[in-house]
């Protein structure tokens, strides 16, 4: 059974140590793998969410990228990032973003 749920952190969890001097937090997942056969699967849909601070503003970030590549190791060109409003309607967005993406490569 293949996990396909994209699944996007809430707010508080993301902004992380950032208010108080730390930093924020990156969430990383994919979908495709098998719980039992694990990153062996014929297709990886890979993505990352964070948030991150331009001059004043903050913004979310999402970004995907396919296959067995480690985030480090994809070439810039397979990866796809988009920016959203640092809001509850940008998780939305971000939700939608990524869904889309994982149906246009899983499907």
């Amino acid at each position: 059974m293949v996990n396909k749920e994209i699944f996007v952190p809430i707010m508080p969890w993301l902004i992380g140590g950032s208010r108080i001097g730390g930093s924020y937090n990156i969430y990383v997942s994919s979908v495709g793998t098998d719980p039992y056969k694990g990153c062996l699967s014929e297709k990886i849909f890979n993505y990352r969410i964070w948030i991150e601070k331009i001059e004043e503003d903050e913004y979310l970030k999402a970004c995907c990228y396919y296959g067995l590549n480690s985030y480090d190791n994809q070439p810039e060109d397979g990866i796809i990032t988009e920016t959203f409003p640092l809001s509850e309607e940008g998780r939305e967005q971000v939700k939608a973003f990524l869904e889309k993406q994982r149906d246009d490569y899983l499907d």
